[in-house]
């Protein structure tokens, strides 16, 4: 099926429907490890359930900026982003905590008793579980992108890829354990999945800390889209100044136009078209485009309305 490129808010709520898909899977591979480890616990399902439930995070986070940005028709609501922003990482500073606590008892308790806590394979139900629940979630990320070319959806099926891998290391961890009986070992596997633990939560942590500093300000972006603007405008028409934004994967455009006073709303609507247009075709990760408007008075009118308000003021 060929998508047009200009149905983007279609684009984005199917984009959405497929990340709502991939937040169940990780939920349901949460739920399954949670549920083997309260049956066989160990260490290395531990960290791997902490894997997880990091994942889910970043998975909703996805989720919440397709839906967000599938809302093409109104103006981008950045406050959203930033409550959604400070929600994510208070999560996953509260999940790294109640793992960084587990993981402390454990090597205290080591001192005292130096057995393994992974003894059987039946966290294996659960990692091998995870591994088929990821492969699952790469296809139909990687389909969907393929499909609908959402950039959101081929950097979450690489994301998918990963977590195959930890999966299998997983997997391999509590083997290798139950047949060597050797804390080395285990400590030596849970470290690697500390690592994709880390990973997970660099990603969070990135987005996050972009959307407060306005570290994903892109001025290349900008440039580029403002010379194709101002090619496009008239005589009655003056850009003002154009802001290129980096949201996860794509951008959200503010473009700020100086018009004359005696335009009508058909023609400014006409305009804005015709500005929207012009900055979707500068780049395909360009999902949201604002266009903002301000009178353009002549010189002689400007003053006569500093005197008429100064007059006012007095």
């Amino acid at each position: 099926m060929a998508v047009k490129s200009e149905s983007l808010s279609w684009r984005l709520q199917r984009a959405s429907r497929v990340f709502a898909a991939s937040v169940l899977l990780s939920l349901i591979g949460m739920s399954v490890e949670l549920a083997v480890f309260v049956v066989a616990s160990s260490l290395i399902l531990l960290t791997d359930l902490f894997h997880w439930a990091v994942d889910t995070v970043l998975e909703v986070v996805f989720l919440a900026t397709l839906v967000v940005a599938s809302k093409t028709r109104r103006r981008f609501p950045w406050s959203i982003i930033a409550v959604e922003s400070s929600l994510t990482t208070l999560s996953c500073i509260a999940i790294l905590g109640v793992y960084f606590y587990v993981f402390a008892d454990y090597l205290f308790s080591l001192s005292e008793s130096a057995s393994v806590t992974t003894q059987e394979y039946t966290p294996l139900v659960a990692t091998v579980s995870g591994g088929v629940l990821t492969v699952l979630a790469y296809s139909i990320l990687s389909r969907a992108y393929r499909k609908y070319r959402i950039e959101l959806l081929r950097v979450d099926s690489i994301h998918a890829l990963v977590d195959t891998v930890a999966a299998l290391m997983a997997s391999l961890g509590v083997v290798l354990v139950v047949r060597t009986g050797s804390t080395a070992v285990e400590l030596f596997f849970t470290f690697i999945l500390m690592l994709f633990v880390f990973h997970s939560m660099i990603e969070v942590f990135k987005n996050n800390i972009k959307a407060f500093t306005g570290g994903q300000l892109d001025a290349e972006l900008a440039s580029r889209i403002a010379q194709r603007v101002k090619s496009e405008l008239d005589k009655n028409a003056s850009l003002l100044g154009v802001e290129a934004r980096k949201l996860g994967s794509f951008y959200v455009v503010n473009v700020e136009l100086e018009v004359d006073p005696d335009t009508t709303v058909l023609e400014l609507h006409r305009l804005r078209e015709r500005v929207v247009k012009t900055v979707l075709g500068v780049s395909e990760l360009i999902y949201h485009v604002d266009v903002k408007y301000k009178p353009k008075y002549k010189r002689r009118v400007r003053r006569a309305r500093r005197g008429l308000n100064s007059k006012r003021n007095r």
